[in-house]
């Protein structure tokens, strides 16, 4: 809207900081759930059609839709099963394993890569060239269905520590759920960009953003949206 030359009104977009920071924790109930996990889907989407063929990695935790929101993403194992880490996991002790190989990728980053010459994965890739690391995203729906403590605890870490070695979260809260013991979401909340469900619509966690509307970008139609993936799967 214009008041003479001076807008009052206008649309701003609303980016992550790739690949400073590119964590998102969604605090959701009822059907800003499934809002939250279509917001996932199409930021998992965005990544693989903006990063290089087989430079972004998905760990895909489902336990509640047992891999069915993010079954789509399984055109990419046709070509490549380390693009998906093989599967969808559903159960505590598939899950538990694959949070500590993220945390062990992190820790062969730091001493094999970083050491004391490189400050993130991201600047290491720029010496590498083509041999540069992929990166590497744990995908999280319903959050904490079926996830024990050590899990939970290797989650923080993986929030806290990731970005620099070039892995991150994209988690999807269901704050109805009663949260593992000793575990503390305000850890998580820390280390990504927190929105919350107010019965609505999503706001920014933040005093600065919350009071402006936010419009979370939604995954193209199903035909489309397999095309897309079976095309990033091809190289």
């Amino acid at each position: 809207q214009l008041n003479g030359l001076i807008p009052t009104q206008f649309d701003l977009p609303a980016l992550l900081p790739f690949p400073q920071n590119a964590s998102l924790l969604f605090k959701a109930s009822g059907e800003g759930r499934r809002i939250a996990i279509e917001a996932v889907q199409a930021e998992m989407l965005r990544m693989i059609t903006s990063i290089p063929p087989g430079k972004v990695r998905f760990t895909i935790v489902d336990p509640v839709g047992l891999g069915e929101n993010f079954a789509g993403f399984m055109h990419l194992a046709d070509h490549d099963e380390l693009l998906v880490t093989n599967r969808i996991w559903t159960e505590p002790a598939h899950i538990e394993a694959r949070l500590a190989d993220l945390t062990e990728q992190m820790e062969n980053v730091i001493q094999k890569y970083l050491r004391n010459e490189f400050l993130s994965i991201d600047e290491y890739n720029v010496f590498a060239g083509e041999v540069a690391e992929p990166f590497r995203v744990l995908v999280v729906a319903n959050f904490p269905v079926n996830f024990t403590e050590t899990a939970a605890r290797r989650l923080t870490s993986i929030a806290s520590s990731g970005a620099r070695c070039g892995v991150y979260v994209l988690v999807v809260n269901d704050v109805k759920l009663p949260l593992p013991p000793q575990f503390e979401l305000k850890d998580v909340e820390r280390n990504t960009l927190t929105l919350n469900w107010n019965g609505k619509q999503f706001v920014w966690q933040d005093p600065d953003f919350e009071k402006y509307p936010l419009r979370l970008e939604q995954p193209p139609p199903e035909e489309q949206f397999t095309q897309l993936v079976q095309i990033v799967g091809r190289g």
